[in-house]
C-alpha cells in the first residue's frame, strides 16, 4: 500500500494534478450551444446594456477542474459585447467564480479563489480546483476574458 501512495504522490510532482471522477456529458454538444442561445440574459444578475457573447467550448484534457468539469463538457461562458458590458461582468465576479484569463504566461480557466489590489490596482487570484496551488500571476479585470454561468453535462 505504500509503494501505491508513493507512487500517487510523484504522479502528484509530475503532472500536477491528478485523474478525479467528473459527470460525463449527457447532451450533445449542439444541444447545449442551442439552449444556451435560448435563455433570458436579460434576466442576470448583472444589468447589461445587450445580450453577452455566449461561447460554448469543449472542455481541454487537463484535469484542472475535475470534480467540477472535465475534458468534453460543454462550459456555457459569457462576455460582454462592449467594453462596459464586460466591465460590469468583471465587476461583479465574486471569490467562487469560475472565469477564462489570458495572461502573457497562461490561457486558462480557472476558478477565482482571492480579489484584491496593489499599486496597480485591482487582480484576482485562480486555481484549478484540482490543482495542488494556486496560479501564479495576479490576473487583472482587463486580462478576464469569459465567465462561466455554468457547465452541461
Amino acid at each position: 500500500m505504500c509503494k501505491v501512495l508513493e507512487m500517487l504522490a510523484q504522479r502528484r510532482v509530475l503532472t500536477g494534478t491528478l485523474e478525479r471522477p467528473s459527470p460525463s456529458d449527457w447532451l450533445p454538444e449542439e444541444s447545449v450551444r442551442w439552449w444556451a442561445e435560448m435563455l433570458p440574459w436579460s434576466s442576470l444578475a448583472v444589468h447589461l446594456k445587450e445580450s453577452p457573447k455566449i461561447w460554448v467550448p469543449m472542455i481541454p484534457d487537463t484535469n484542472s477542474m475535475d470534480g467540477v468539469f472535465d475534458f468534453g463538457n460543454n462550459n456555457i461562458l459569457i462576455a460582454g459585447r462592449n467594453e462596459v458590458d464586460q466591465g460590469k461582468i468583471v465587476d461583479a465576479l465574486i471569490a467562487g467564480d469560475i472565469a477564462v484569463y489570458r495572461t502573457p504566461n497562461i490561457y486558462c480557466i480557472h476558478r477565482i479563489v482571492e480579489i484584491s489590489s496593489d499599486e496597480y490596482g485591482k487582480y484576482f487570484i485562480f486555481k484549478g480546483d484540482n490543482n495542488p496551488g494556486r496560479d501564479p500571476d495576479r490576473v487583472r479585470s482587463a486580462e478576464i476574458l469569459w465567465v462561466s454561468v455554468g457547465t452541461i453535462y
